[in-house]
C-alpha cells in the first residue's frame, strides 16, 4: 500500500529527516509524532505529492486524501457556520476505503472530547481504511494507531516552576455564586468552589467560552480585587501569601513559548492556565507536563489534551452555563462516574 525506503528531505539546505523506512498495508493506521520542525507535515506532503523528497524511494498504491485540523472552506456560508466536527463528517462521508489513503494532519486540533471520540470510533470501525496520522494528541493516537513513530530527536528546554507553597490544606481561593453575562447571554452562573493548596484543578466541559472567561475573571480579580473580576454577582477571595501567574490562550507556537517563559522563574505559587498545550509540540508538552506534576503550588487550568488532563489534574470541574459539576478525581475517573454523568446531563439540559 505504502512503501518508503531510505526517504530523506532537505529544505533550504537543512536536513529535515533521512533514512526513513516505513511500510503500511491496507487497513493499517500509522501515527506520527515529533517536535516542531521534525518534518511531520512535510512527510504528509511528500505522500500527497505536494513535495518531492531529496533522497529515497516512495511507492503508493491508492489515492491520498489530506485533511488538516482546520478543515475550513469559507467559500460557502454553510461551511463557515458548521462546527469542526460537522465539517469533518462532511469531508469523510462516502469514502471508498479500498482506494483512499487518509492523511490526517492534527485532526483533533479543533475538536472537543465528543468530536475526538467520534473520530476514534470512525477510524477503528473502518478496518479497510488506511490512514497516516500526524498528531501530538497521545490519547487519540493510543486509541487509533497500533504503530506510532516519532520523528526527530528534539529536546524541549527545561521548565522551571519553583515556588514557596502555602501551608498544607490552606484555602488558596474561595469563589462563591459567580454569575457572568456577556452581550445579554449568561456565560456561567452558580459557580462556587474552594481550591486548597496543592490541588491541580482542570476545568472541562462543552462550555469553552465559559472556561476561558472564568480564568480571565479570576486573574482580573487577582490583579484588581476591587473589580471582583467584573462579574455581575458573587465573590472571589484569594488567600494571603499567594502569587498568581496567568497563561492566556494563544494561537501560535512562538507566542506559546513566550508565555511559557513568562510564567517561569516568577516564584508564582498559583497558576491559571488557559489551553496551555494548544500550540506546543510534543516534547514541550511532555516537559510542561513533568513540570506541573512536580509543581508544589496550586493550579487551575483549562485543557483539551486528554492525556495531559489525566497526568496532571487531581480535581475536575465541569463548567456548564447553568452551574458546575465538581469532583476530586482523575479525569478518567470523572468521565466514568455515573453520578457525574447524571449531573452533567442536568447541567446541560440533556435528555
Amino acid at each position: 500500500m505504502i512503501k518508503i525506503k531510505n526517504l530523506g528531505l532537505e529544505l533550504a539546505q537543512k536536513e529535515i529527516f533521512s533514512g526513513l523506512n516505513i511500510e503500511i498495508r491496507r487497513g493499517e493506521k500509522l501515527g506520527i509524532t515529533g517536535g516542531e520542525g521534525a518534518g511531520k507535515s512535510s512527510l504528509l506532503d511528500i505522500l500527497a505529492g505536494r513535495l518531492i523528497q531529496t533522497a529515497g524511494e516512495l511507492e503508493i498504491n491508492g489515492e491520498c486524501l489530506t485533511i488538516t485540523g482546520t478543515i475550513a472552506d469559507f467559500s460557502e456560508l454553510r461551511m463557515a457556520e458548521m462546527s469542526a466536527l460537522e465539517k469533518l463528517k462532511r469531508t469523510l462521508r462516502h469514502l471508498n476505503d479500498s482506494e483512499i489513503i487518509l492523511l490526517l494532519d492534527e485532526p483533533t486540533k479543533n475538536l472537543d472530547a465528543e468530536g475526538i471520540e467520534w473520530l476514534i470510533n470512525f477510524l477503528n470501525e473502518r478496518t479497510n481504511l488506511t490512514a497516516v496520522i500526524v498528531s501530538n494528541d497521545r490519547y487519540f493516537l493510543k486509541r487509533t494507531c497500533p504503530k506510532i513513530i516519532r520523528l526527530g530527536n528534539i529536546q524541549a528546554p527545561k521548565i522551571n516552576l519553583e515556588c514557596t507553597p502555602l501551608p498544607e490544606n490552606t484555602a488558596a481561593l474561595v469563589v462563591k455564586s459567580l454569575v457572568k453575562v456577556r452581550a445579554g447571554e449568561t456565560v456561567f452562573q452558580h459557580v462556587g468552589f474552594t481550591i486548597r493548596q496543592g490541588q491541580k484543578v482542570a476545568l472541562v466541559g462543552k462550555n469553552n467560552i465559559g472556561r476561558s472567561k472564568l480564568l480571565k475573571t479570576l486573574i482580573t480579580a487577582w490583579q484588581n480585587p476591587i473589580t471582583n473580576g467584573g462579574v455581575e454577582r458573587g465573590t472571589i477571595k484569594f488567600a494571603e501569601g499567594l502569587k498568581v501567574a496567568y497563561m492566556p490562550k494563544v494561537y501560535s507556537s512562538a507566542t506559546a513559548k513566550i508565555e511559557l517563559e513568562n510564567i517561569q522563574n516568577t516564584g508564582a505559587n498559583f497558576l491559571l492556565l488557559d489551553s496551555p498545550t494548544a500550540c506546543l509540540d510534543l516534547p514541550a508538552i511532555e516537559e510542561f507536563e513533568r513540570a506541573l506534576q512536580n509543581f508544589k503550588g496550586t493550579i487551575i487550568f483549562s485543557e483539551e489534551d486528554r492525556a495531559f488532563l489525566e497526568n496532571v489534574a487531581n480535581r475536575i470541574i465541569d463548567v456548564a452555563p447553568s452551574g458546575t459539576v465538581d469532583r476530586i478525581s482523575t479525569y478518567e475517573e470523572f468521565l466514568a462516574n455515573e453520578t457525574v454523568k447524571t449531573q452533567i446531563k442536568e447541567k446541560y439540559n440533556l435528555q
